[in-house]
């Protein structure tokens, strides 16, 4: 693990790979950097995957805005000097669309990973949240997030990796995600954009990816068979194709 300081508090990331070229890699509500950890970086790529602010080893507090996300992650790709293909996955995604709206000069690419233009969230997640019970909070996720293919020993053993937030982390990413909607806005990002999802996303469903591929200026849909919203961990040898195939047809 790394770390830089961003507005006086660590924020740490994992790295894997090298190259002169980076994918930047953003998890969800609830995550932090090791739901990326069977992602195999493109070759002649490293990949950089970041713990949010109160995720996993950063410090301070989780945001409950999506563009006070996007600031602190431009100010982190700021710091590393590069210009990277960010990539999202759900409110992650949320972030790498804000970043491309406020920022694109800070970008290279984007890679949109079971996420939509708009990201409303269910009551009932909200207001177990609000209810204090962590464990609740992350059964119902978990029990939503994957697809037919993935076992329940499989998904046992990715969480106890994991490890849980906790619910104010949870409410807190919930309720930037439920006020997140740039529908009207999806026509100012023209960077190369890559949409990715599993035809059995049950939380962002495909038609959420299949949106956001048509009217984004420059991008191309990628399905992924059979897998949930958790993609990358439940085919990540389709996932690490269609990122570095991706990531290759990008112009020097």
């Amino acid at each position: 693990m790394a770390e830089l300081n961003i507005n006086g508090k660590k924020v740490f990331y994992r790295e894997q790979g090298k190259g002169d070229n980076t994918v930047l890699l953003i998890h969800g509500a609830g995550g932090n950097s090791l739901h990326w950890l069977e992602v195999t970086p493109p070759p002649g790529w490293r990949l950089l995957a970041l713990d949010l602010p109160g995720h996993g080893l950063s410090g301070g507090d989780a945001l409950d805005t999506v563009s006070g996300y996007a600031q602190v992650v431009a100010e982190f790709i700021a710091k590393l000097g590069v210009q990277p293909v960010l990539c999202g996955h759900s409110m992650g995604g949320a972030i790498t669309l804000t970043t491309a709206l406020e920022q694109p000069e800070l970008l290279r690419a984007l890679v949109l990973v079971s996420t939509g233009a708009r990201l409303s969230v269910a009551p009932a997640i909200l207001d177990v949240c609000r209810a204090g019970d962590a464990a609740r909070v992350g059964e119902m996720i978990s029990g939503w997030a994957f697809g037919p293919l993935v076992g329940l020993e499989k998904i046992r053993s990715w969480y106890s990796q994991f490890g849980l937030s906790t619910c104010a982390t949870y409410l807190a990413d919930f309720t930037a995600c439920n006020s997140f909607d740039i529908r009207v806005r999806l026509g100012e990002i023209t960077l190369p954009a890559l949409v990715i999802c599993g035809d059995n996303d049950r939380l962002t469903p495909l038609k959420y990816s299949i949106y956001l591929a048509e009217n984004l200026p420059n991008a191309r849909l990628a399905e992924i068979p059979g897998a949930g919203h958790m993609v990358m961990l439940e085919q990540p040898d389709l996932f690490s194709r269609a990122l570095a195939e991706f990531c290759h047809g990008l112009k020097k």
